[in-house]
Formats: structure tokens, C-alpha cells, sequence
């Protein structure tokens, strides 16, 4: 990478490979077997969206080309192949940058506090579990159903996680790995309750290895987008964009998620199901990009091209939204675009009949006469939801003369909630 390119994000392998495993599930019928697979999914596919360029980061090479990730997981040697996804390759001056980063981020992880995190990380889910006692899905559960997956389905598994680490027990033989093997010891009782057996140290690289992308791509001044189980134990989304925080750019899209929270306010708990169905139908809030009757008709190495094509057609329509929240540098951009996201929401609820809206006094008067007319006139039926009608005919129906990435917007949710309803 030679400079920064707006809303940039960095991704791991870790987080492909529950994404990808979401992916299989839909085509077989089955459930994801790892616990973090919709997640990975949603965030990766609402990155491929958003965010302007993105980027996956190599546990060992600066500088690496596509052939170094080894042959799996196929999802990101697919999206490589459709120019979706590159790998993160650091110039001379960001490899020196990293490694004194890399190199401050071991030093933190020595001291007391590396320690003291990781075993708080764990007593944590332990403790959460016990506050929630009775629940599905507890963490600790979790957990130790990823340690199961990534052990029987990355780390051992031909061309997939060795063709990266190429050592015995998967982890790097750098600064990195010599902590997490001996952390691993340090907190082996703790690490047997959430790791495979002998996995303690590949478990601990897994959580670690976040520092170390976190300090690569800060050297490249892009945000890093971790996966969920490194969040607790490395800051991320804290860098700086051209002005802006990532803070500020992940505000952006939780606004275009405010539109489908605004919509489940409105709609209440009579179209509560509709509401969730249309989080699933819409790929802006990570949604699918496929139809149930397209699952399971293809082997799996097409459906990853299937979808993968899909990403990419959504991706070139979502542009001028995209641009739009690239050029949000100041404040003073982001409350124009927060305005502009509002009057999508307003249009909406209006389109949707989700809120009553005020009428102007024409309106007024065309509703009053109609319904009076109804009401004289025996054996007419009555008139409803006419302040509906009025107002969606003409500019608020078809939403003229706003910012081309409103009309998107519009657009996307309208289609979706018809879909939901079917």
C-alpha cells in the first residue's frame, strides 16, 4: 500500500472463515457449526459494501501476493479473484513502522496487563455464563464450539491454516507465538475450559495475532476490523481517517442501520416477524444476496462464486452511497448525511403507512371531502388511510430530488419490506 484510500478496513482470515462457513450452511440446510458464523458474515458483507477498499492481513508476510494464503478458505480466494479483496502489503517504510509497533504491542502483552487480559477474557465468560444461567448459547459455549471448529476444520485441515503457519502447533515462530506458548502455560487450567486439548497455545495466537494486525494496520493508516472473539482483548476501530475517527465511520453505517430500527419502532409488535424477515432480505444490514430456492442446487465451490458475484453487483450498485460516506471528513458532513438518512426513514414510514404524517391544507380538504362523501352515500364502503394516499402520490412517492444514495436507500428497504411480506 502506497497511502490511505478514505473508509479502507482491514480484515482477518479468522473472520472469512466463520463468514464462510455461514455461506455452507445456507447451501447445505444445516446449521452453522461455527457460533460465530452469521456475525463474521454480516460485518463482512456490510465491509464489502460500505467501505471503500478492503484488505486481509497475512500472520507472517508484508508483503504478500494471493498464492500465500494457501487454497482455503476458497470464500477469500474468491473474493480476491473478484477484485473484492487484496492483500495487505506493506512498503518498506509501513514494514518499519509495523515492527515498531509490533514490537510495542509485545512489550504490553510481557508485561502484567497481557496476562492479567487474557485471563480476565476468560473469567469473564465464565462469569457471564453464570449471571445468565439457564440460557442457549452462552458464551463459554461458544467459545468452546469455535476451539472445536477451528480445530478440526482450519488448523489440521490440508491447505488451510499450516499452508499460513507452517509449524507443528500452529502458531508463528515469532515474538508472538514464544508469549502465546508461554501464556498458554500460565494459564493452562483456564485455557482447558474453553480450548480443544493442546490447543491452549493456538487459542491464545488466535487472540494475539489481533495485536499484531491492529499494529500493521495502523502502519497503513486503514481501520481494523477485527473478529468478535479478538474485540475483547485488542482496541480496534481507533484510528484516524483522513481527519475523521473509524468511530465516526462506523456511526455513518449504524445510520443506515437506524432505518431498520426505526421501521421496528414504528411497526411495533404486530409486524415484528416482518421486520426481522427484511434484516434478513437486505444486504445493506448484512442480509442474504440469494433466494431459499437457489440453496443446495450447486456444489459448494460454485454457490461461493454465485454469492461472490452477487457481492460484486450489489457492491458496484451501492457506490454513490459509498462515496457518500467517503466524503464525510468534517462534522459538519456526517450531520448533513445523518440529515439525509433521517428524511430516507421519514419517506419510508410514510410509504409504509408506519406513521401518520402532517397534510397540508389541500390534502386536508381532499381527505375531508371524500370522506364525507362516503359517509352520505349508502352502500359505499368507507374510505381509509386516504392522508396515506394523498401523501404518496407524486414527490414523496418517488422521492425526487434527493441525493442519489437516498434514492438507493429507499429504494433497497422499500423492495426488501416487500419481500418480507410475501
Amino acid at each position: 500500500m502506497t497511502e490511505s484510500h478514505g473508509t479502507d478496513v482491514l480484515i482477518d482470515v479468522t473472520s472469512l472463515i466463520s463468514a464462510e462457513d455461514y455461506l455452507l450452511s445456507q447451501n447445505r440446510h444445516t446449521r452453522p457449526r461455527d457460533p460465530f458464523a452469521r456475525q463474521c458474515f454480516v460485518e463482512i458483507i456490510q465491509s464489502l459494501i460500505f467501505m471503500s477498499h478492503v484488505y486481509v492481513s497475512h500472520p507472517l508476510r508484508y508483503a504478500p501476493v494471493p498464492e500465500d494464503f494457501g487454497q482455503r478458505p476458497p470464500l477469500l480466494r474468491s473474493l480476491m479473484a473478484a477484485d473484492l479483496l487484496a492483500p495487505l502489503q506493506l512498503d518498506a517504510t509501513q514494514q518499519a513502522a509495523a515492527r515498531a509497533l509490533e514490537h510495542r504491542a509485545i512489550r504490553d502483552l510481557q508485561g502484567a496487563n497481557g496476562i492479567k487480559s487474557m485471563a480476565r477474557f476468560v473469567d469473564q465468560a465464565l462469569a457471564i455464563d453464570q449471571s445468565a444461567a439457564g440460557r442457549q448459547d452462552s458464551l463459554s459455549e461458544r467459545l468452546r464450539a469455535w476451539g472445536a471448529f477451528q480445530h478440526r476444520e482450519v488448523k489440521i485441515a490440508t491447505g488451510h491454516h499450516r499452508e499460513r503457519i507452517p509449524t507443528r502447533d500452529g502458531v508463528e515462530d515469532d515474538e508472538f507465538g514464544t508469549w502465546s506458548r508461554a501464556a498458554a502455560l500460565l494459564l493452562a487450567d483456564a485455557l482447558d475450559t474453553i480450548a480443544e486439548p493442546g490447543d491452549g497455545p493456538y487459542v491464545m495466537a488466535t487472540l494475539a495475532r489481533g495485536m499484531k494486525y491492529r499494529a500493521r494496520a495502523e502502519a497503513c493508516q486503514v481501520a481494523y476490523q477485527s473478529h468478535p472473539l479478538r474485540r475483547d482483548f485488542s482496541l480496534t476501530f481507533d484510528l484516524t481517517r483522513r481527519g475523521a475517527t473509524d468511530a465516526a465511520v462506523l456511526d455513518l453505517i449504524r445510520a443506515v442501520r437506524g432505518i431498520h430500527e426505526s421501521l421496528a419502532d414504528a411497526a411495533g409488535t404486530e409486524e415484528s416477524h416482518r421486520v426481522r424477515l427484511l434484516q434478513l432480505e437486505l444486504p445493506l444490514l448484512g442480509g442474504r444476496l440469494w433466494t431459499a430456492q437457489e440453496t443446495g442446487t450447486l456444489p459448494d465451490p460454485d454457490w461461493i462464486a454465485l454469492v461472490v458475484s452477487r457481492i460484486r453487483e450489489y457492491r458496484d450498485r451501492a457506490a454513490e452511497l459509498r462515496q457518500a460516506i467517503t466524503e464525510c471528513i468534517t462534522d459538519e458532513d456526517q450531520m448533513r448525511f445523518a440529515r439525509d438518512i433521517d428524511g430516507v426513514t421519514r419517506h419510508l414510514l410514510e410509504r409504509l403507512g408506519l406513521r401518520r404524517v402532517e397534510l397540508s391544507p389541500l390534502e386536508q380538504e381532499l381527505v375531508s371531502s371524500v370522506a364525507s362523501v362516503t359517509q352520505a352515500a349508502p352502500g359505499v364502503p368507507k374510505v381509509s388511510g386516504l392522508w396515506l394516499s394523498a401523501r404518496t402520490i407524486g414527490k414523496q412517492r418517488t422521492f425526487t430530488g434527493a441525493q442519489p444514495y437516498q434514492r438507493f436507500l429507499y429504494r433497497e428497504f422499500l423492495d426488501a419490506w416487500k419481500r418480507a411480506g410475501r
